[in-house]
């Protein structure tokens, strides 16, 4: 089959003001003067918490709790004395007082329903709900909460701040002065320190007595265990000598891909032809992967299938690899593990290191079992993503991270394999650091094996495994992220686990011997050239390898249009729905913690990638790309460029898939974690200027908003879709209306507290027309026809727009 270069198509020339939301619902109280009393007996309580707990400095401010109902006008709680620092849930935000502060405060709730008539902003009053401080079992993270402090004399914990104001602002720079003093003061040993905008951690080393200290400082936001991590490796026989001598290297300007992992021994055989640098950012250690993670990892990213390039023996490196090491080796465990030091600070240096040398796509197979994400804020590493990867326009492709078991409560309670699938969506079982992060990409593992080697040798039962081919791996762990968003977006092979059969009360012990993923040795010595893991860390780098790829073919793409291609081509497996029973889902959806929620989407995202039309297009299945950018409150519109005989009423399967990804600003210090919104829709009408009047803000009274088109043949709704920064959705369309007019509409929308709402927004907008069961279908040249009539027609209204302007 003849294959082509995917089609760009731009944009009409028509923008629109998008129709605004309705204003905010503000509380009003019957009896003002009650709820001032009530509010007035919880200030004194929380006051008075407020005023035990410890401070930098006499001047700290003390930190108090509001709860609310419906809105709160942040930026004028000034007006009563207190000063916002961060929304923690919907209705619960964060607030400093000074002593004139707290008096004023009190004033104010004393007039209320009496004195009101000098209170400015009253509604702010009426909306509280309730007060209290910020205490200590506020300041203690998952970890801390779930596992507690370690039993040991001395011990590491990170500890995070409030991010008052920027970096580098100078009440920011008194703040850490006044805290560092503090420290050394209390002598808790500082290890190290991150100040970023929205994010002012340090890791300190402590006592019991001096962890108590802290959780009841009011200048910390958070304490949290330090991250904890560890893999576990196994190893094949190959003979070194059966491997091919001359492995070509890739071409020089291939692809530049980033493993910042343990490091990677770049003088394995199968991975020398492409490594290019490698540094090393743990101070103790060099370049070379003591642990072998790194290295396997690298493996998987290079090749992909390393078991179906084993089985050709046919090897050929497309990009170069460059090796960033972040990670070392555990003394006790030989596993992976993170550097003593903040690992958020090494890995940003690494970053700005490895963009320098022209790196565009970074995997990271890590992640901190002591955070799960529990559904409010993205914190740590994700928080460090996001921001890296929006201001080097990079990619980064991150792991799940494994779900081992957990003690307490018991999950699963007896056994892998009778309580697979549901342990998957349990509490502990949610992503983990760094995974939750909006702007990377996120992978979760399924099984391609269910044999172990016993399994394979012998007759008898002796280990079972919970999945079959392409159901989620038993150590998958699930999302959602900020505000539902999927996570993960995608899922490749990782491997599987088994239960030990014949061992009384042994079954949730994993066995996993044969079940895993092949890729690279670190240590090659005669045959000892590959190894087996099992782990979303090897899922991770497959999706890397055809980022890496997919980069090779569209040079100039941007990370956004990346993370657009992949998703558009995954699709969910069967295997991974079915792997729920129908009772299962159905309850999953109806539950009010996961109201209106496919179980198989929060394990598996999207999908698996298909590789079939990622890089090139085909008669039958053509793809189309666009990269724009869009104001606050704009709204743009893509006519597709359908021909009729994709568009015909006789009945056959066709498809349509329409993915969007943009990278916006965040900000941890809000629970509308992203500051922008930018989401489309796709729309019938019988011309442009019918359809844009449905969006435009000034003929909103006269029209109605147009419903997506064909929803009850989409796979993903746009209320799900929308709460991410990678959109997608698939319709399969069986009967169509030749001459009908199909639209993208992409519109945008800020938050209020955006600093960057006047810019404009990059986005890419990728589309895939399929007719695969057409085998008449010319699909390539007839949408490269009506590309070319667009663009005359455009050029033409442009012509008409510039002599109407001149006259």
């Amino acid at each position: 089959m003849a294959t082509y270069k995917h089609l760009s198509i731009a944009r009409e020339v028509l923008d629109n003001s998008r129709r605004t939301k309705n204003p905010p619902h503000f509380v009003t109280r019957e009896d003002r003067r009650g709820h001032g009393q009530k509010l007035n007996a919880y200030f004194a309580t929380a006051e008075g918490q407020a005023r035990k707990q410890i401070g930098s400095t006499v001047n700290s401010p003390y930190v108090l709790k509001l709860k609310y109902d419906g809105a709160l006008t942040f930026s004028n709680l000034s007006t009563h004395g207190l000063e916002f620092v961060s929304q923690e849930d919907k209705q619960l935000c964060v607030v400093f007082a000074t002593e004139a502060g707290l008096a004023k405060f009190a004033d104010h709730l004393r007039k209320l329903g009496v004195m009101e008539a000098a209170l400015t902003y009253r509604q702010i009053l009426e909306a509280i709900a309730g007060v209290e401080a910020w205490s200590a079992e506020d300041r203690m993270s998952w970890a801390l909460t779930n596992i507690g402090l370690p039993d040991t004399p001395s011990f590491k914990l990170d500890v995070e701040l409030w991010p008052v104001h920027v970096a580098n602002h100078p009440s920011r720079i008194l703040l850490t002065n006044a805290f560092e003093a503090w420290l050394a003061g209390e002598h808790i040993k500082r290890l190290d320190k991150i100040n970023l905008d929205s994010l002012l951690m340090y890791r300190v080393e402590v006592t019991p007595a001096q962890a108590q200290l802290l959780l009841n400082h009011r200048d910390v936001r958070l304490v949290d265990l330090i991250p904890a991590t560890g893999i576990s490796v196994q190893q094949l026989n190959r003979d070194i000598n059966e491997l091919p001598r001359n492995i070509p290297s890739p071409p020089g300007d291939a692809a530049r891909v980033c493993i910042l992992d343990s490091g990677i021994n770049g003088n394995h055989p199968l991975l020398k032809p492409a490594m290019a640098e490698s540094a090393s950012f743990v101070d103790e250690e060099g370049e070379a992967d003591e642990a072998g993670h790194g290295t396997a990892v690298a493996g998987v990213a290079l090749y992909g299938d390393v078991e179906a390039c084993n089985n050709s023996n046919f090897w050929r490196p497309e990009f170069w690899l460059f090796n960033g090491k972040v990670m070392k080796k555990c003394p006790h465990t030989g596993d992976a593990v993170y550097d003593e030091l903040s690992l958020e600070a090494s890995l940003a240096k690494a970053v700005e290191h490895f963009v320098e040398l022209g790196c565009r796509i970074f995997n990271l197979s890590l992640g901190n079992n002591n955070a799960p994400y529990d559904g409010a804020h993205v914190r740590g590493l994700a928080y460090i993503l996001d921001v890296l990867s929006r201001r080097h326009n990079i990619l980064f492709v991150v792991s799940t991270g494994n779900f081992c078991g957990s003690e307490n409560p018991p999950v699963p309670i007896n056994s892998w394999r009778d309580e697979y699938p549901e342990y998957l969506v349990a509490e502990q079982s949610a992503i983990i650091d760094p995974a939750p992060a909006m702007t990377v990409l996120t992978v979760g593992s399924i099984s391609r094996h269910n044999a172990t080697f016993d399994s394979q040798k012998h007759p008898e039962i002796n280990q079972l495994s919970p999945a079959s081919e392409n159901q989620p791996s038993p150590f998958t762990r699930h999302g959602p992220s900020v505000k539902g968003a999927l996570k993960p977006e995608l899922v490749a092979p990782g491997g599987n686990l088994a239960s030990p059969m014949r061992q009384a009360k042994a079954q949730w012990a994993p066995h996993m011997r044969g079940l895993g993923v092949l890729t690279l040795n670190h240590q090659v010595v005669g045959n000892t050239v590959f190894k087996e893991v099992s782990g979303t860390s090897l899922a991770a780098p497959y999706i890397t390898h055809l980022a890496g790829r997919l980069l090779n073919e569209y040079p100039t793409a941007s990370a956004n249009l990346l993370r657009a291609m992949l998703v558009n081509q995954a699709y969910l497996p069967d295997e991974v729905t079915s792997s729920f029973s129908e009772e299962f889902r159905k309850g999953y959806k109806e539950a009010k913690a996961t109201l209106n929620r496919d179980v198989a989407r929060d394990v598996a995202g999207y999908g698996v990638v298909s590789e079939a039309d990622l890089f090139r297009s085909s008669d039958n299945v053509v793809v189309l790309m666009s990269e724009e950018s869009i104001e606050n409150d704009g709204c743009q519109f893509f006519e597709l460029p359908l021909p009729d005989d994709y568009l015909r009423s006789a009945r056959g399967t066709r498809e349509l898939s329409i993915t969007l990804a943009y990278s916006p600003v965040v900000r941890t210090t809000r629970i509308e974690y992203l500051a922008t919104q930018i989401n489309y829709r796709l729309v019938i009408g019988t011309s442009l200027d019918e359809v844009q009047k449905h969006f435009n803000q000034e003929l909103k009274a006269e029209t109605e908003v147009l419903k997506e088109a064909k929803s009850t043949n989409r796979d993903i709704s746009a209320q799900l879709r929308n709460h991410g920064t990678v959109q997608s959705s698939r319709w399969t369309l069986r009967q169509c209306r030749p001459g009908e007019k199909w639209f993208v509409v992409v519109v945008r929308q800020d938050r209020d507290w955006n600093p960057s709402a006047a810019e404009k927004e990059s986005y890419a907008l990728v589309v895939t027309v399929a007719d695969r069961d057409n085998e008449h279908a010319q699909l390539y040249t007839q949408i490269q026809e009506r590309i070319a009539q667009q663009a005359v027609v455009r050029e033409q209204q442009k012509a008409v727009a510039r002599l109407q302007n001149r006259g």
